[in-house]
Formats: C-alpha cells, sequence, structure tokens
C-alpha cells in the first residue's frame, strides 16, 4: 500500500514537472498586450511597377502565414493591410495616412518608384513610423535628419553606379552605353554614372535619355549603334529595360553584356521568351543569395504556394516582414517608435541575404556588397518547374560606401 502511495506521488511529481517545463515558459513568455499586429502593404499593384509590387506582396504574405502558424509575435497574429498606391503620388500619401491614422500599422513597406517614396518620406518622419523601401533607389529621398525611412533591396543609385564600374574595368570593358528614364531615378542614376562609370579611363561612354513610359526605343538604340557597345546599361530605365533588351537584339545589337535593372525576371521572360533571357548577355542585380541552400528551400515553399519563381522582388517583401517581426520580438513592443529605433541600430542578418540589413542613422545601407546574376541553361528543379534556366552568380561587388547626402 505505501509503495502504491509512493509511485502514485512520484508519478503526479513527473506530471507537474512537465507541465512546469512546458507551460510555464509560456505563462512567462513577454505578450505584446495585442491579439493583432499590422503591418501595411503599400504597393504598386496596377501601373508600370506592378509586377515588381504584387511579387513583393506574395513574398510578404508567404512571411506572414509561416509567422502565424508558428503562434504569432510573442503570442500575438500578424495582419497585412494592402493598398495600392497606383504609382500615383497623393493616392500613395492618401493610403500611408489611412494606415496610420486608422489601421495602426507599426510599420508599412512596398514603395518601388522613387517619385512614391518622395512623397512618402516626410510622411513617415512625421507619423514617427517605420516606411520600408522595396525599390526606390533616389539618393535624394534619404536626408540626414531621416529616422523613420530605410532602403531594403536597392542602394541608392551612386551605390549601384559603383559597382558598375567596377564590373567594367574587371571585364575590360572598352565601350559603353546608358539608356536611363526622364524621371527621379534615372536622373539619379545619370549623375552618378556620369561621375563614377563616363570617368573611367580609356572608355568610349554614350548615354541617352528616353521618358518613363517610352514602349519604343528603337531611335535611341540605332544612336547608339555605331559605337558597337560592349556594355549596354538599362539601370536607370527600369520600366523600359526588358523592351530596350528586346529591340537591341532585333537591329542587330549584340553587346557581351546587357546589365538590368533589379527588373522582375517575369517582365525578362516575357520580352524575350527563355532562350534570349539565357543567350542574350543579361545581368540581373540581386539583394539576395541565390547561392545559400535555405533559398532553394524558401523558393520551394513559394512556388507550391503562388506558382511562380521566388525572385528578389518576392524575397524582398518575405525579408521586410522578417525584419519588422524581428524588432517587434526583441523590443517586445508595437510602439512604431521603438521598431524604427531597433531598425536603425542593429543588424538584421539572414541567409537569403546577399548583405546583412545594418543601417547609417539616416537609413542608408552600412554594408551593401552587390551581386550580378546571369540566367544560366540548366533544370530549376522543384524551384521553378519546366523551367529551362537557373540563376547563377557572376559578380560580387566589394563593399560599398554609404551614400552620405549633402543634408
Amino acid at each position: 500500500m505505501n509503495r502504491r502511495i509512493l509511485v502514485v506521488g512520484v508519478a503526479a511529481v513527473i506530471v507537474a514537472a512537465i507541465a512546469i517545463v512546458f507551460v510555464l515558459p509560456t505563462l512567462l513568455a513577454p505578450r505584446l498586450g495585442v491579439e493583432t499586429v499590422k503591418i501595411g502593404a503599400l504597393n504598386p499593384l496596377t501601373g508600370p511597377f506592378a509586377t515588381w509590387g504584387k511579387k513583393h506582396l506574395a513574398g510578404a504574405q508567404m512571411a506572414v502565414k509561416e509567422i502565424n502558424d508558428r503562434g504569432g509575435i510573442l503570442g500575438a497574429r500578424v495582419e497585412l493591410v494592402v493598398y495600392d498606391d497606383k504609382n500615383d503620388a497623393k493616392e500613395a500619401v492618401a493610403a500611408f495616412q489611412r494606415l496610420v491614422d486608422v489601421d495602426k500599422v507599426v510599420a508599412v513597406t512596398g514603395p518601388v518608384s522613387s517619385g512614391i517614396a518622395a512623397a512618402l518620406t516626410p510622411e513617415a518622419n512625421k507619423a514617427r513610423v517605420t516606411l520600408l523601401l522595396h525599390m526606390a533607389g533616389s539618393h535624394t529621398l534619404l536626408t540626414l535628419t531621416n529616422r523613420y525611412v530605410f532602403r531594403t533591396c536597392l542602394p541608392a543609385a551612386p551605390m549601384n553606379a559603383q559597382p558598375v564600374a567596377e564590373f567594367i574595368r574587371q571585364q575590360n570593358l572598352r565601350n559603353v552605353a546608358n539608356v536611363i528614364a526622364s524621371y527621379e531615378w534615372g536622373f539619379a542614376v545619370r549623375d552618378a554614372s556620369d561621375r563614377l562609370i563616363k570617368t573611367i579611363s580609356g572608355i568610349n561612354y554614350q548615354m541617352e535619355e528616353a521618358p518613363q513610359r517610352e514602349t519604343d526605343f528603337t531611335s535611341y538604340l540605332r544612336r547608339i549603334q555605331p559605337l558597337n557597345p560592349d556594355v549596354v546599361l538599362t539601370l536607370g530605365h527600369p520600366p523600359g529595360g526588358p523592351t530596350i533588351v528586346k529591340q537591341a537584339l532585333e537591329i542587330g545589337l549584340r553587346p557581351r553584356f546587357f546589365v538590368g535593372s533589379y527588373t522582375p525576371v517575369d517582365n525578362w521572360l516575357a520580352a524575350l521568351g527563355e532562350d534570349g533571357l539565357i543567350n542574350s548577355g543579361l545581368l540581373e542585380f540581386s539583394c539576395i543569395n541565390f547561392d545559400a541552400p535555405e533559398y532553394r528551400q524558401i523558393a520551394e515553399r513559394f512556388y507550391r504556394t503562388n506558382n511562380m519563381f521566388f525572385d528578389i522582388h518576392a524575397a524582398t517583401g518575405y525579408l521586410n516582414v522578417l525584419l519588422i517581426a524581428n524588432a517587434i520580438e526583441r523590443t517586445q513592443s508595437v510602439d512604431p517608435v521603438k521598431v524604427a529605433d531597433y531598425i536603425r541600430t542593429s543588424r538584421f542578418d539572414h541567409p537569403l541575404l546577399a548583405w546583412p540589413l545594418s543601417y547609417t542613422e539616416w537609413g542608408e545601407f552600412k554594408e551593401a556588397r552587390i551581386i550580378l546574376y546571369k540566367f544560366e541553361r540548366g533544370d530549376p528543379g522543384s524551384i521553378n518547374p519546366g523551367a529551362k534556366w537557373v540563376p547563377r552568380v557572376v559578380f560580387r561587388s566589394s563593399p560599398v560606401e554609404p551614400y552620405r547626402p549633402a543634408q
């Protein structure tokens, strides 16, 4: 009888111990004091940058689902509040104000166009709410007083021209053609290229400027043709990049390289087809590391969910949500000011990233090392079933000096 009591008593102690082990951490885990954490997704879902925006949104949605499937952020579920900026500054500002004042978001992510970002940057600083720029690389966006706007894939324009200049020197390219667009980003690339590429000793340089919404680049390309370029840069004309390359090939331009403009792969495929993608000499920029084993795992999940290739834009949306979630978890707060302060003063690293996200006081990258990759013939397997190509890194820049604005 005493033995039975002892056994029952020991069993009770063991059950209690197990309960403590598994329940106590949950009870003691920090809580946010809210049931739902709201993150704003302000993407261009219509207009010339819709492909960028839709991919970014799909990546963000996958990250939200994964976080919620794991129990949320410190027990709070994540909700993505989505608006279309329509590539219109007034629409974007109105949507941002709704996100802050009505939806009470912790942070906002998504702008692509530099023009949209220029309208939103003062709003973010006034509201003291984090704004993560998906693209929008004009060097005029971030002033020294900025504290709430951060780049997450695309560095400031001069920082992109620097790696291109490095690549041109490395490959000993002599004849360089550059097509830019007549808007904020294009002008920023023009100015940076004039300083860093045009001045390379021994090169012949020609720049052509076309409207942002131009669809026929034949006349610009014919002016370039006598140069017999070794490389044609489309960095300064993101909306027109695929059309520029397609029309260049059609008139017989055959440079060693075309250099893209962070353009979604879907846009390149629509213009060039798979064979053109592989055989044109096209190089694209990347802010993610395609060589990481984790890339394949995440890309496979993304394809199963969205039936789309996990490109840099989808990856940026995915990482933007993780960056915000990490800041909330580390600060144990949904206070937008605390979240922004943490992002600005910390270092977020993830295997997908080509460089860690750490920032200057004004929100520029501290550690950028930009990748150029090509589309190589091969079987991508389950990350992009049925395709004939795989991304291959061909160039990684030396560390890029953070751009410091004049004021």
